[in-house]
């Protein structure tokens, strides 16, 4: 990746990296606005100018700016969804449950209203009929979903913070182009040290 410190700004313009970055980014400046980095970071191209900061997602596109005045934060952080997790587990855990003693349910409910018997004697898969199927689906659905956003919380963001609206959030590993994209950030915000936060 490109300018890893503000002292590098000079030969950076005159690289044949910075050329190549005009080309393919050019069309997205003002009148005098320049090139001053670029970093890769998770599903974005970040490019940090003289005026502003360009998120460019590669996939689904998308274009997201800010003036570079008008941010307030720039930090990572990592949300881990104990709750998700939980759930998820729970989801799971239920399924198994259901599936191995589903069948006391019925002939209790048989019992007290026999002409369901007509309806749930009736076991397309697994030996289970259409209602089990469908409360077991919808458990082992919820249960992966909930603990693929658990696991997937570990991994942590990269969050814009503007002034006035809602921030942007990037997700991608700690690696060392996100420091020196929050480093670069802050810096040029006034901080002297990247931060980052642990929620």
């Amino acid at each position: 990746y490109l300018g890893q410190t503000l002292a590098k700004e000079q030969s950076f313009e005159e690289s044949k990296e910075f050329v190549e970055l005009f080309a393919r980014y050019g069309h997205f400046l003002t009148e005098g606005e320049e090139i001053k980095f670029k970093y890769e970071i998770g599903l974005y191209h970040v490019v940090i100018t003289t005026k502003r900061l360009i998120l460019l997602r590669k996939f689904p596109k998308a274009l997201v700016e800010f003036n570079l005045e008008n941010i307030e934060l720039v930090e990572y952080y990592t949300n881990v969804k104990t709750i998700k997790g939980l759930w998820g587990a729970g989801y799971l855990l239920g399924s198994v449950l259901f599936y191995l003693y589903n069948n006391i349910l019925w002939e209790r409910l048989i019992k007290l209203i026999p002409i369901s018997e007509n309806f749930l004697s009736i076991h397309p898969f697994f030996g289970l009929n259409l209602i089990a199927l469908i409360i077991l689906g919808y458990c082992l659905t919820m249960g992966v979903l909930d603990l693929s956003n658990f696991l997937l919380s570990f991994i942590g963001r990269v969050r814009v913070m503007p002034k006035g609206v809602g921030p942007t959030d990037i997700i991608s590993k700690m690696t060392p182009e996100v420091e020196t994209f929050i480093q670069t950030m802050q810096e040029r915000m006034g901080y002297k040290k990247a931060g980052t936060a642990m929620q």
